[in-house]
């Protein structure tokens, strides 16, 4: 490569650099065009870099860049291994008004795909601060649905670096409505075996709050039954020990029902209709029905034939 472009490239990729390095940067007097500016350079970083892998140069490349002004190899790897993303990271970590964010993300998708903004995310909610704010302000453009993905990796990473999360857990399970209940069941979905500590401990907290029958658990219930089938199903599907405690709670709502009792003390406020809406559902799954049959034994089944 001739000289005279390599230093065209040194000089490129010093000033992305030092914006990568910048405490300063955004600020709220930061304008859409700058920011759009700085996308686009980290976009003509990406393809340098790329030019500079196929001519097996990049290696050589980056050491010159260190030794000339003597950036810390780890940061300098850090910036280049995703340009696009690391002023992303920038923006969502600046102390900038929130509105700065929200053009970060206009910008990055005018740009991007939104699969690549979605998996950049993933990556940076992980490392931000300020999640609740990076959640409250995420673009119309994602889905609810993606967003309580994003929540549940924040929640099983929490719990994976927390010594005692029964703390966390016991608030949860507390102050319960109908997203928490969907972030939970989602997390516990999770088989990444990284967060097979965290899974353990919502699945063993929910079999305990369970297995306690208690009145004052009626909300449980309530927002269980109320998920979306296919995540409710695939939780009976991965979870066979809470599966089993779900189906002898719904027995013991038959037999509340088949024998006229008293609901006024009961652990789970459920009509018939809902009843047999909840059974259909698991039954909809021949796994799932032949295990639900297996728990319910030889008593009264035609009571629960009768609702498929």
């Amino acid at each position: 490569m001739d000289a005279a472009v390599v230093h065209q490239f040194l000089d490129f990729f010093q000033d992305f650099v030092q914006l990568c390095q910048s405490e300063n940067w955004p600020k709220n007097e930061t304008t859409e065009e700058e920011m759009k500016n700085a996308f686009l350079v980290a976009n003509h970083i990406e393809t340098c870099l790329n030019k500079l892998h196929e001519k097996d140069i990049v290696t050589d490349f980056l050491a010159l860049l260190q030794k000339d002004h003597d950036f810390p190899n780890f940061f300098l790897k850090t910036c280049l291994a995703d340009p696009p993303k690391y002023v992303l990271k920038k923006i969502i970590q600046s102390p900038t008004k929130v509105s700065q964010m929200d053009i970060g993300f206009k910008l990055f998708l005018e740009m991007y795909s939104k699969e690549k903004l979605e998996m950049c995310l993933t990556d940076l909610m992980l490392e931000t601060a300020s999640k609740e704010t990076l959640l409250r302000n995420l673009t119309k453009e994602i889905p609810k649905e993606k967003i309580l993905e994003f929540k549940s990796l924040i929640l099983l990473s929490e719990l994976n670096h927390c010594e005692d999360p029964k703390d966390i857990l016991s608030d949860m399970f507390k102050n319960l409505n109908q997203d928490n209940m969907t972030l939970l069941v989602l997390s516990v979905l999770s088989k990444d075996v990284k967060y097979h500590k965290s899974v353990n401990s919502i699945v063993n907290t929910f079999i305990d709050v369970i297995s306690r029958k208690s009145p004052n658990n009626k909300s449980l219930w309530k927002h269980l039954f109320n998920i979306d089938d296919k995540i409710f199903v695939q939780l009976c599907l991965q979870h066979a020990d809470l599966f089993k405690l779900i189906v002898r709670s719904l027995a013991d709502c038959g037999r509340l029902l088949r024998e006229n009792m008293s609901a006024e003390f009961f652990y789970i406020d459920i009509t018939y209709s809902q009843l047999m809406s909840v059974v259909q559902t698991i039954c909809k799954d021949n796994n799932l029905k032949i295990e639900f049959f297996d728990v319910i034994g030889d008593a009264d089944v035609a009571f629960w034939l009768n609702m498929l």
